[in-house]
């Protein structure tokens, strides 16, 4: 029998304050850099000569002949007395440029850690927030104290084991929390995508745990819940039969507390691209999808990776200011390409291929439904192509700004800026960004392109017995009429898969976007070949999973290209 449970590791960290800090101290050994505690890379056990700590068992290294290749962080100057006392406490002191907001600190020390240290927060402008004295008694270990709007920490260090240093090789600024089967009530993950991505779908995460801390309860001011932030990692994982399955990353969008029960609503890394806008599009004439595609996730702090086919597929058209989200979604659809967050650390673009991956069969599935989709006949694309003006034209009327920076955003591109009055910072084909010495009228002008609209389609040349011709029309930015067409009739194509399949069945594996074979229910009647176009799964309930799957009829004497693997058959790895 098939045993499944769900966990859930919430990274409850500040996901700047690592990268803000600056560590400084007078007492730290010379070998030693406390730079290197924004790394958080721990360093191996070196043998030493403090009392009662090095162990003849091969689990310690020797120390480096050069000791600035040891890539140490935080090592005392000093050691402790015999009652684990220092004559002068060690000091490490953490200074930051914004203001940070965590639930505490977790300290990474190295074989053995300090047994009393205290913590004390202020913010930028020196003043003391709060202070706390702990009893370590962890190498990891976390120091709660929900501080917000902290500008520097100073960590004192009052007492350790007889004749020891104090190591540490990092700070966490938070705490890593994990649920599991003992406390999660129920759970579930929606994966859904757009073959033809006319939209970028978003993959959602809710589930539901008991807070038998009240930790989380949004009435309590000084709850973990002050802490939570739109860019800390939410990892997933299934358990089946003991193999631990990664689920995606995914960050907190909304969260509600009833009694002791917290439910979190969260999104995958196409979801946290709604929060920020793309401003700097511009008009293209050939330009490669990869670098546009760079261009898009620069500053979002994304992982990303693109497919070298995508990457290499001009683009023509521009691009306005818009969410990162939807200017992906424009270059998606004009490299027939899509975006895939499902069972991975990043944000995969590739090409939407054909490749059945693995099958469905009725060993894992519980039901099967199937109804054919409506009959499409024809696909228009309206597409946009720009010409460099070459006039000098008003492009804001005369307006009042005030002193200092100041930016205006345009409605179409625009080439060869200048301003009446004042300096331009920065110029760009969709904003300009300038400053005045005191408040003035600014007449803004410029060289604005030229626009021609055209519409490629793709049809049917013969319609099928009995059907009605019907259009699907759509827009996009990024295309040629040559390019439009190409991808028109892939649209098409894909139309003309217009079985669509519901289906009830045990997940493994299987991700959206993939073409998979699907097992008849009723034996001898062949199976389909379709692509998982919506996933829905229950995390608590078994790992059972609906889908609704796009594809077609596959009958057994149907063999595939290669002449000799049919449908009933391994056709893994077979393009349909």
């Amino acid at each position: 029998m098939r045993k499944t449970y769900f966990e859930v590791v919430y990274d409850l960290k500040d996901t700047t304050a690592l990268e803000d800090s600056t560590p400084s101290t007078l007492d730290n050994i010379a070998f030693a850099n406390e730079y290197l505690l924004k790394n958080n890379t721990p360093f191996p056990k070196y043998a030493t000569v403090e009392q009662d700590y090095f162990l003849l068992d091969g689990s310690f290294e020797e120390f480096p002949d050069s000791a600035e290749n040891a890539n140490i962080p935080f090592w005392t100057s000093t050691i402790s007395d015999e009652n684990g006392d220092f004559a002068e406490h060690p000091v490490l002191t953490i200074l930051f440029s914004e203001n940070h907001t965590s639930t505490g600190l977790t300290f990474h020390f190295v074989e053995d850690y300090p047994l009393v240290m205290a913590i004390r927060w202020y913010d930028l402008n020196g003043e003391m927030i709060s202070a706390q004295a702990y009893e370590v008694d962890s190498l990891d270990y976390y120091a709660r104290n929900l501080v917000e709007n902290y500008g520097r920490l100073e960590i004192e260090f009052y007492k350790a084991k007889p004749y020891r240093y104090v190591k540490l090789y990092g700070i966490d600024y938070g705490v890593v929390v994990t649920w599991s089967k003992d406390s999660l009530k129920n759970g579930s993950l929606t994966e859904d995508t757009d073959p033809i991505s006319s939209t970028l779908k978003i993959n959602k995460l809710d589930f539901q745990f008991v807070d038998l801390e009240n930790e989380f309860d949004l009435s309590d001011s000084t709850g973990l819940h002050r802490s939570l932030q739109k860019k800390q990692h939410i990892a997933p994982y299934e358990y089946i039969n003991g193999e631990k399955i990664f689920l995606g990353r995914y960050f907190l969008s909304s969260q509600e507390t009833s009694k002791n029960i917290v439910k979190i609503s969260a999104v995958d890394y196409i979801g946290l691209m709604d929060d920020t806008d793309f401003k700097d599009g511009r008009v293209y004439d050939g330009e490669p999808a990869g670098n546009v595609i760079d261009d898009i996730f620069t500053g979002s702090g994304i992982p990303y990776e693109v497919a070298e086919d995508v990457a290499k597929i001009p683009l023509y058209g521009w691009l306005k200011i818009q969410t990162r989200r939807n200017a992906l979604k424009e270059v998606l659809f004009a490299c027939n390409a899509i975006a895939e967050t499902a069972q991975r650390d990043n944000v995969l673009i590739r090409a939407n291929n054909q490749r059945i991956t693995q099958t469905v069969g009725r060993d894992r599935k519980f039901s099967t439904s199937v109804k054919k989709d409506e009959y499409i006949s024809e696909i228009n694309i309206k597409i946009s192509e720009y010409t460099a003006g070459t006039e000098e034209k008003e492009i804001v009327k005369a307006a009042t700004y005030p002193a200092g920076r100041n930016e205006v955003k345009f409605n179409s591109p625009i080439s060869d800026l200048r301003i009446s009055a004042g300096e331009i910072i920065e110029q760009k084909t969709n904003y300009v960004v300038f400053s005045l010495d005191e408040e003035s009228e600014v007449t803004i002008y410029g060289k604005q392109y030229e626009k021609q609209d055209i519409t490629a389609t793709a049809n049917i040349a013969h319609f099928d017995a009995g059907e009605n011709p019907k259009a699907k029309s759509y827009t996009n930015t990024l295309l040629n009429f040559k390019r439009a067409r190409e991808i028109a009739q892939k649209i098409l194509d894909y139309y003309q898969t217009d079985m669509i399949l519901n289906i009830r069945y045990l997940a493994n594996g299987e991700r959206v976007a993939d073409w998979v074979a699907v097992e008849n229910t009723l034996v001898g009647r062949g199976g389909y070949a379709a692509q998982l176009e919506s996933i829905k799964t229950d995390l608590t309930g078994g790992y059972i999973t609906t889908a609704k799957l796009r594809g077609k009829y596959q009958y057994e004497e149907n063999h595939y290209m290669t002449g000799e693997i049919y449908a009933s058959e391994d056709i893994e790895g077979v393009l349909i």
